[in-house]
């Protein structure tokens, strides 16, 4: 249980920091620059990126137990015929 809820909170902190510096990328003026990069672009590049990331681990597991569920449901389904 603990395991789940330290993941659980740990995939909400990585949501919220690419939010983060996503929202401040945008806000940020263009004249800053931080090694010869922009960093506004930096920061929206970094937090879309995470952001990116999430949906698309997110997107991922819910396709994984909507699948692993379906082939649960169809194994149950072939042992009532039986």
């Amino acid at each position: 249980m603990a395991e789940t809820l330290t993941a659980l909170s740990q995939r909400d902190e990585a949501f919220w920091v690419g939010l983060a510096l996503f929202v401040l990328g945008v806000l940020a003026p263009e004249t800053f620059s931080l090694g010869g990069v922009g960093l506004s672009r930096g920061l929206v590049v970094v937090g879309g990126g995470i952001l990116l990331t999430r949906v698309l681990v997110g997107g991922f597991r819910i396709l994984k137990t909507t699948i692993e569920a379906g082939v649960g449901g169809y194994r149950e389904g072939k042992q009532d015929e039986r």
